[in-house]
Order: C-alpha cells, then structure tokens, then sequence
C-alpha cells in the first residue's frame, strides 16, 4: 500500500522522502515520467526529441495514471450538472464535475507526504496538449496537508466531448523546494 521514492530531486538538495499513502482502492498507478509523446514520434525524423529540454520534461516527475475509461462533455454553463460524464470502463468516482465553470475533477487516492522544505507541484503531463481541454496547476504543501490533493482540467470550449482512456496520465508531480524559490532573485543583465 504505501509507494516510497527517495531520489536526488534537486542538485544540493540531497535524498529526499516522497510517500504516497493509498487511499482508496483501486488508486491510480503512480510511475516515472514517460519521455515518449506520440505527437514527438509523429514528428519529422522524431526531430522533437532532438530538443533536450522537452525531453527531460517529460521524464522530470512522476505520472498518475487514470483507472478509469471515459467521455466528458462541457455545455457552457457554470454549474457542476453542466458537465456530463460517461464511464466506459472502471469505478465511476475517480473523476467528478465538482467545481462548475467546465472543471473536471480527477481524485489522485493518495495523501501526498514530503519533508518540511518540499512541497508537490501538481500538473498535467508536460508537452502532451489534449484537444478540448487543459490542465490547471497547483503546489500542494505536502509537509503538513492533512487530506489528499485533487487533480483538475478545465475544459477550453462548450461542445466538445474530451476522452480519458484507463493508463493514461492525468496528473503530474514534481517535487519543488519553496526554500529555492524564495532564495532565488532574477538579475537583468547583457552579455
């Protein structure tokens, strides 16, 4: 039941703790980032993986995986009803219409636990649009939040039905230090 990673996530940062306790069942599989993005091998020589940036950021956290197979439609309207979904394969709660304005709301199944320095970064998997649809972000304080954090995408235009399939990553997370961020101040400069 409970997923543990220790990594270098950061250079300086040394080894740090990221638990997952499961809280439902059947959870989201959590992995690795996956480098393959289909439109990448679509490209031209697989030219896209020649940018080394976006490579690295495909792999640069982990996934969760939806357990779930389904269809979801936005009407416009600003009301939780106004979103209609259809499950085509797997338990119908792991995604919901909570929030109205066209959210889609996904349950990760876990409480998220890092050190006190480290907080989550919560995203949809980078360089992997999907039609109809995106993903909003967050950071979780994951050193002291006491209840499980929930993976929203809102959709982008009325009328369009967006498809989830089962083992398709819906939520990305990346370990961030609040410390760095605070401790780092951009300069302007020229060469």
């Amino acid at each position: 039941g409970i997923f543990h990673c220790t990594g270098t996530f950061m250079k300086n940062l040394g080894t740090k703790r990221l638990i997952a306790y499961r809280l439902t069942e059947p959870a989201p599989e959590i992995r690795p980032g996956v480098v393959r993005r289909q439109w990448m091998d679509d490209s031209p020589h697989r030219f896209a993986y020649r940018c080394l940036p976006l490579t690295i950021a495909n792999s640069f956290g982990w996934e969760l995986l939806s357990p779930v197979t389904f269809e979801a439609t936005w009407n416009g309207g600003v009301r939780a009803e106004d979103v209609s979904l259809t499950i085509l394969d797997g338990v119908d709660d792991a995604v919901i219409s909570h929030f109205g304005v066209g959210v889609l709301t996904f349950h990760t199944g876990y409480l998220f636990r890092t050190e006190a320095t480290i907080s989550l970064m919560a995203m949809g998997p980078p360089n992997a649009p999907k039609d109809g649809i995106a993903p909003l972000v967050g950071v979780i304080e994951t050193s002291w939040a006491p209840y499980p954090f929930t993976m929203n995408w809102r959709f982008t235009r009325p009328d369009t039905t967006i498809r989830f399939e089962r083992g398709e990553p819906f939520c990305f997370i990346v370990p961030v230090s609040i410390g760095m961020l605070e401790g780092t101040r951009p300069e302007l400069s020229t060469l």
